[in-house]
Parts: structure tokens; C-alpha cells; sequence
């Protein structure tokens, strides 16, 4: 008698998350910004999938959402099965997921020492059993740093160390999943490097699934398993990254292609979308894309498109 097939480490239904905006001398709402608009995705157990799209699109919010940051409107957010917020009350349970951010100046408290940094966490979760110093120093080692840099602050530190430094703390709790958001983006391109190679190798040390936020495509394309391609809230297409980004099928994706410069001059000719992306206050009706698509036909300006899917490839759009 066989079993029901294993859930996806993590799995996203419908999420939706907006923000208030708010005006007037009583701070009353006078409209939302919508953020994350009926997003679907799932993320299996030490896979990485790339979250691509332009600014603004709502990546970020969804990765926040995702690791407990920003709380959902509607929707489900399913990690190991079991919905997310619930289980959030339970410490243990927070411990799943972690976030790597951005701009490590930012979200490196400069007055804590690199110790304090890393066993702040493991402090509060009870995971000290090996005392501070040791934790810290095997956490340091683990990404590649000086042990003996323990009680040194983060500025004394360069741009890749302090990332490699976050990188740390976000795996002192032991999580599962790892959020990077453009957790890259900052770095110079030979750091860079460095940083996406330690990645992988302690995602097949710890068998971590990353959800990687990226802007980058060529990042998308060394990184990740799978690509979702996010414009204005929505999810446009979803798949392998070899076939997403080689043979993009969205135009909004073939659009992003396109900009990716390509030595010697080889490569597709560059779309250029006309006018500017929405406001995410006052979406488009229909079709998110149609006010920039050359291909828009009538239907697109009145009829959000329904999901297709042909060779593992997930679309929503009204070309097929």
C-alpha cells in the first residue's frame, strides 16, 4: 500500500500581501499597494530556485513573507506541510527559516562583536552546547572566515567578509531553508563568485533549499535549479532555468533576456519595452503585462491569464 507523495519543504498558495497607504490627519488607509498578488510556487527539499524580475516586482516582500517578516492578507505558506503562521508561536519552528539580506552593513548590528553576532540566535534557541567560543569559531570556519576574527566588529571587515558573516548567522539555527536576497548584488563580480561557490557547496554540505532573489540572470542561470520570473506582483512564467532563460516564452521574459549583455556581440536582439511598469497601487486590469507587451491583443486588457503548461514549463499567457 503506498503512501501519499512527500509534501515540498516549502509551498506557496495564493499568497497575497499588501501594504496600506495612508493619508489624511487620522493616518486612515485610502488604498493598497499590492505587493504580492495571488503568487503559487514550491521549493523542494536542497533545490534553489531564482526569483527574478525587475525592482519592485514584489521578489523581496515574498521572500520576507516567506521566512515570517511580513504578514499575508490571503493565502497559505506551507513549510514541511503545515502552514507557516501558526506554527510561527513555536520557537523551534522559527528556527526553519532564515533570511540572508542585501546590504550586510545594514543588517550587521555595528556595535555587536562577530561572537555575539553569530550566537545571539543559538543563545535563545538553546543550541550552545559546544559554549559560544566554539560555535562560533566552527561557524566561521564553515563559511570561509578567520576564526580568530571573533571579536572583531563589522567594520573592520570587507564587503564579501561581512556577507560570508550573515551567511553564518543565518546558518546557526540549522535551518532548511535560506532566503538570499540579492544576497550578491552588492559585491564586486570576483567576490561574487566566491560567495555563490560557497553557497553551493554548503547547500550539499547541509542539504539547504535557497530561495534566491536575484535580478541577475547570469546569477539565476549558475545558481538555480529553476527560475520564476515575477513582474508586478504576479508570477509570469515558471520553470528549468536551462529552458526559461534559453528559450524564454513570456515576452516579458524574453524582454529580460534580451538586456543580458553577451560578449562579441552575439546574442538576441534587444527588446526594448516601452513606458514604465505600473504602479503596483493601481495594477492594470487583465494582464499585469499588457500596457508594455508588443504582442498585446484585446483579450489581454480584460482577462488575467490562466496558467499553461507545456514541456515543465509554467506560462500565463494569452500567446500560449
Amino acid at each position: 500500500m503506498s503512501g501519499n507523495p512527500p509534501s515540498p519543504l516549502l509551498e506557496v498558495r495564493d499568497l497575497v500581501v499588501w501594504f496600506p497607504i495612508r493619508r489624511g490627519v487620522l493616518n486612515r488607509p485610502v488604498g493598497w499597494v499590492r505587493a504580492v498578488d495571488g503568487v503559487s510556487l514550491f521549493l523542494e527539499k536542497g533545490e534553489t530556485l531564482a526569483l527574478v524580475g525587475e525592482s519592485g516586482c514584489g521578489k523581496t516582500t515574498l521572500g520576507r513573507t516567506v521566512c515570517g517578516l511580513e504578514k499575508p492578507r490571503s493565502g497559505e505558506t506551507l513549510l514541511q506541510g503545515e502552514p507557516l503562521w501558526p506554527r510561527l508561536r513555536e520557537r523551534a519552528w522559527r528556527r526553519k527559516a532564515q533570511m540572508v539580506f542585501q546590504d550586510p552593513n545594514a543588517a550587521l548590528n555595528p556595535r555587536m562583536t562577530v561572537m555575539d553576532t553569530l550566537t545571539e540566535g543559538m543563545e535563545v534557541h538553546g543550541l550552545l552546547g559546544e559554549g559560544r567560543e566554539a560555535a562560533a569559531r566552527r561557524l566561521l570556519s564553515e563559511v570561509g572566515l578567520d576564526p580568530a576574527s571573533l571579536f572583531r566588529y563589522p567594520h573592520e571587515f570587507s564587503g564579501g567578509q561581512r556577507q560570508r558573516i550573515c551567511i553564518a548567522r543565518a546558518l546557526s539555527l540549522e535551518p532548511e531553508l535560506v532566503v538570499c536576497d540579492e544576497a550578491v548584488s552588492a559585491l564586486d563580480v570576483s567576490v561574487r563568485a566566491q560567495i555563490l561557490k560557497l553557497l553551493a557547496g554548503l547547500q550539499r554540505k547541509r542539504g539547504l533549499a535557497y530561495l534566491f532573489i536575484t535580478h541577475d540572470l547570469a546569477v539565476a542561470r549558475h545558481i538555480a535549479g529553476r527560475v520564476s520570473v515575477m513582474y508586478l506582483g504576479v508570477i509570469v512564467e515558471t520553470g528549468p532555468a536551462r529552458e526559461v532563460l534559453e528559450n524564454p516564452r513570456h515576452p516579458y521574459t524574453r524582454a529580460l533576456v534580451s538586456a543580458v549583455p553577451v560578449p562579441r556581440g552575439g546574442g538576441a536582439a534587444r527588446i526594448v519595452l516601452e513606458g514604465d511598469p505600473p504602479s503596483p497601487a493601481a495594477p492594470p486590469s487583465g494582464c499585469r503585462f499588457h500596457t508594455r507587451c508588443p504582442h498585446v491583443m484585446d483579450v489581454c486588457r480584460t482577462t488575467p491569464p490562466e496558467a499553461r503548461r507545456a514541456g515543465g514549463v509554467e506560462t500565463r499567457c494569452w500567446l500560449g
